[in-house]
């Protein structure tokens, strides 16, 4: 709008670039920033106390947790007189004889695991089918005419005789031993020390951890050999720095359409774009909105990635590898949406500010005020639509239409059943909260986007925690150290930042008083690493062991010991029918599932049995 008196003006003048300088006003900010620092450390250190208190009355008040009386034991040294199995029973039977309950081994697969993930997925294809095009359509496909496509057939009860037994499948065809088993323990505090002492002399042999909860095991990377997880790590961190840096070509890109020179570099090479390009509704569009939307349409491609990257680690839980992904995608956008888009022109450019690292706080202290419309563009179309998609959940919905109406397949809502995206979403908020910490002093004018954009995430995201997303196993609040050290390194960056523009501004005592404020923030977070950090890595031995005490008074060890036995299953098909049938107590010395064989024998209890939609599951 024009008007006589008030000029239009671009953001900029908003910006502390706008200050001139050696002004009174630089005051303002530093004690600005003072007042953020101190109010970022103290609403930090409560979060930080009371998700510890949660944590800790998470470990004490939930059930008796299976995870907590196992041990995964990987890198088992091989014996040609002695499987694998038998060496995880003489050891810990020799060196835990008194805590030591039993162990079940883990498997590599075989022809039997892989027709009963086809027999479960055919189950739950079959049943999906609507019934009315299957009787139109596949009348006599399945044994029992046109009856009724899911009649029950009586079979002899020697369908599951000993002409299944193992002993008729070749030796490739049996499951075969992985170094990896899970030892169960009679008491918390057991499974704790054995969880953290070097077993042997040698530590690549024998390493002992923790397990995690069962439904949150990730059994695929279990039979990976631990000699090879740290050479997995390397390379998934080479290749991820690498994709990091190939994703500098469409941020680059983006950047260049924000820049004017740019534009008219573009409209001399193609001209036919001359013409369009000097529209000034174009104009705006190309410099404002277009660049936020390409960079958010190149990020969704980010976290599939990542999540890929975080498999081939080795992490042997969901949570680990959706720890380690978000860990990832975090670094990579705060590297690419924040400080390649702050610090672009050219890739040439950006790899000669880093070049000397003294000057970085000037570099970055010139070029965040610039960054200002994109970034409050960024804020409103990545930040704003994002809660809209949260909320309407597109691509399943798409996904839910076509096998609904396309492929004519009844939706079960199991299947539809979504966990809660960490990787995609932590990631996200803390990125919003980069943003809104390094340009509180630099350009306060993006604050109230922000702080509209963190109301409306808090009302959706506890609609959708609390009303949508399933959740699968438990944490305990690790993901909360994730979101403290970034917090801390956005308040850092900020400090640094505004200790390059108090220098550029000539006001050298201001930039005296930026040094005990870094300092006094790093104490902090020192001090938080101390107090609260290791609750998150280890369990506390006090809370363990008074647990085991209640659980020895309330004469409930020994059901606790039948749950653990039959709570690691490597196969979901076979543990539905195992525990159900084979809840017996085992000696203290028995390994849990040694073989197949048991397995076998768990099945063959299930007389007389009746092929049907319901056996097959």
């Amino acid at each position: 709008m024009q008007h006589k008196e008030i000029h239009s003006e671009s953001l900029e003048v908003f910006t502390i670039g706008n200050v001139k300088e050696d002004s009174k006003w630089l005051w303002v900010h530093c004690l600005a920033l003072y007042l953020i620092s101190c109010s970022a450390c103290v609403l930090l250190y409560f979060e930080y106390k009371n998700i510890t208190k949660m944590r800790l009355a998470h470990i004490t008040g939930s059930p008796p947790n299976p995870s907590h009386f196992t041990v995964l034991v990987r890198g088992v040294p091989w014996s040609p007189d002695n499987s694998y199995s038998n060496s995880v029973e003489q050891f810990f039977s020799t060196y835990y004889p008194e805590s030591y309950l039993s162990h079940q081994m883990v498997y590599g697969s075989c022809t039997v695991d892989k027709l009963m993930k086809d027999a479960e997925r055919m189950y739950r294809m079959l049943k999906s089918i609507d019934p009315r095009f299957l009787d139109r359509s596949l009348p006599y496909c399945i044994p029992g005419g046109a009856a009724h496509p899911f009649m029950v057939l009586n079979l002899r009860a020697d369908s599951v005789s000993s002409s299944t037994s193992m002993d008729r499948l070749q030796p490739s065809q049996r499951r075969k031993e992985c170094p990896a088993a899970f030892v169960f323990f009679r008491t918390r505090y057991a499974a704790l020390v054995a969880a953290q002492v070097l077993q042997s002399s040698n530590p690549m042999l024998w390493v002992t951890e923790l397990a995690p909860e069962p439904h949150d095991v990730y059994w695929s990377n279990l039979s990976i050999p631990y000699k090879q997880v740290w050479l997995r790590k390397i390379t998934t961190l080479i290749a991820s720095v690498v994709f990091m840096f190939l994703f500098l070509l469409p941020v680059t890109f983006v950047q260049g359409l924000t820049q004017l020179e740019h534009l008219d570099q573009l409209s001399r090479r193609v001209p036919f774009l001359k013409g369009i390009l000097k529209q000034e509704f174009i104009h705006r569009v190309v410099t404002g909105y277009l660049p936020s939307v390409i960079l958010m349409l190149f990020l969704y491609a980010v976290p599939p990635t990542m999540m890929l990257f975080s498999a081939m680690e080795g992490n042997i839980s969901r949570s680990q590898r959706k720890r380690s992904a978000c860990i990832k995608v975090l670094y990579f956008t705060i590297w690419n949406v924040f400080f390649v888009n702050v610090l672009s022109g050219s890739i040439i450019r950006q790899l000669t500010v880093f070049s000397s690292f003294k000057d970085a706080p000037k570099q970055l202290a010139r070029a965040v005020p610039t960054q200002a419309t994109f970034f409050t563009t960024y804020v409103l179309s990545s930040g704003w639509a994002s809660l809209s998609c949260e909320i309407m959940q597109p691509f399943p919905l798409i996904c839910n239409f076509f096998r609904k109406f396309i492929l004519r397949t009844k939706v079960e809502p199991s299947s539809c059943a979504l966990t809660f995206p960490h990787h995609t979403e932590i990631p996200r908020l803390l990125l919003f909260v980069h943003i809104g910490f390094t340009c509180s002093i630099m350009a306060p004018l993006i604050l109230p986007f922000l702080l509209v954009f963190f109301f409306l995430a808090f009302l959706v995201y506890r609609n959708q925690i609390l009303n949508v997303y399933v959740r699968k196993y438990e944490s305990g609040g690790e993901f909360w150290p994730i979101v403290h050290n970034s917090a801390i390194f956005s308040l850092l960056l900020t400090q640094v930042i505004a200790l390059g523009v108090f220098g550029i501004k000539q006001s050298p005592v201001a930039s005296g008083f930026i040094i005990p404020l870094i300092l006094l923030t790093l104490l902090f977070n020192e001090y938080c690493r101390q107090r609260f950090s290791p609750v998150f890595k280890r369990r506390p031995a006090q809370i363990l062991i008074e647990m085991d005490q209640q659980d020895e008074q309330l004469g409930r060890k020994e059901e606790i010991h039948n749950q653990i036995r039959s709570a690691y299953f490597q196969n979901p098909i076979i543990s539905h029918q195992v525990s159900i049938n084979s809840n017996l107590p085992l000696s203290r010395n028995t390994s849990h599932h040694q073989g197949d064989e048991d397995n076998l024998h768990g099945l063959k209890s299930l007389k007389p049995f009746r092929y049907s939609t319901s056996s097959i599951r």
